[in-house]
């Protein structure tokens, strides 16, 4: 029994190292696959863009200013035409026209006739601007510019500011467009008012119109607005302004004058016209002022 449980041993044991003492089987390995090595190149960088620094100069911001003003020029209105024929009035429209100080502050008028016509104010008849303002009408057409035309033997030559007076302002002076040295004179009246193309309406009208001044942008006018920068009395709704500085020469004589005016487009279509009074008057006289009394000072004695 303990001979076959030896033998039984021994045969486990020799099973054992027979084990041990043989390798095992190479299990075959995968070839990785060839790896591509690419050297790296270094990319160029892109240049840093330095930001440009603008100089602005008078010259530059003059252009922009005025590249910033340029407006779309009207388009005649198709019915024009017809509206002629059935003679409707198709000219530019008065948007303002009043007084206003040397200064070029606007004034305000003091009240209004019976027919709504505004009254403006002066004690001495001169030393202010007479404003005149307008947009395109009916016609849809740029208001024209134009404060002298004249011709003696032609009566329809006239200026596109077609301005008159009921009373004569100064010496009344006949003489055309009078305002300048060695000899200055007034301007005569047209009384009634009158449009009619005659000689004496013509010469007339450029005798006034002749003194004004055209301003076609609104920062550049005669006038100021509240803050004190330069702007037309209407704002953007005009496109024109006239104005005539009222000088000694050919002042306003007391009492009311009814100013008339109308404007002409391009083409030479008459506007609407407007009108204002100036009233010029004695300023009130004012009460003799009374010097206060003094009353003495006590004398003071020493104690």
């Amino acid at each position: 029994m303990k001979k076959l449980v030896w033998l039984g041993g021994g045969a486990l044991l020799a099973a054992c190292a027979t084990m041990s003492t043989t390798p095992p089987a190479a299990t075959p390995v995968a070839e990785a696959p060839a790896v591509k090595t690419v050297a790296k190149v270094p990319t160029p960088q892109a240049p840093v863009e330095v930001p440009t620094v603008k100089v602005v100069t008078k010259e530059s911001q003059k252009k922009r200013a005025e590249a910033n003003k340029l407006k779309v020029r009207p388009i005649k209105n198709p019915e024009t035409e017809a509206a002629l024929a059935a003679k409707k009035v198709v000219g530019p429209v008065v948007t303002f026209a009043g007084t206003a100080r040397a200064d070029g502050d606007p004034n305000e008028p003091i009240g209004k006739t019976k027919d709504g016509t505004p009254i403006f104010l002066n004690y001495v008849g001169s030393g202010f601007i007479i404003v005149i303002e307008a947009k395109p009408g009916f016609s849809n057409l740029e208001p024209g510019r134009s404060i002298f035309r004249y011709d003696p033997n032609d009566p329809t030559k006239r200026p596109d500011l077609e301005i008159q007076v009921d009373r004569p302002m100064g010496d009344g002076s006949e003489a055309v467009c009078d305002a300048r040295p060695p000899k200055f004179g007034g301007i005569p009246a047209v009384s009634p008012t009158s449009w009619a193309e005659t000689k004496q309406v013509s010469a007339a009208l450029n005798d006034l119109s002749c003194r004004f001044e055209t301003f076609i942008e609104s920062d550049s006018s005669c006038t100021n607005a509240r803050n004190g920068d330069f702007a037309f009395v209407s704002g953007e709704e005009a496109s024109v302004q006239f104005c005539m500085v009222v000088a000694r020469k050919w002042r306003f004589p007391e009492g009311d004058t009814t100013v008339s005016v109308r404007i002409r487009d391009r083409e030479g279509n008459p506007g609407p016209v407007s009108k204002f009074v100036l009233r010029r008057q004695a300023r009130p006289t004012q009460p003799p002022r009374k010097a206060p009394t003094q009353t003495p000072t006590p004398v003071r004695r020493r104690p």
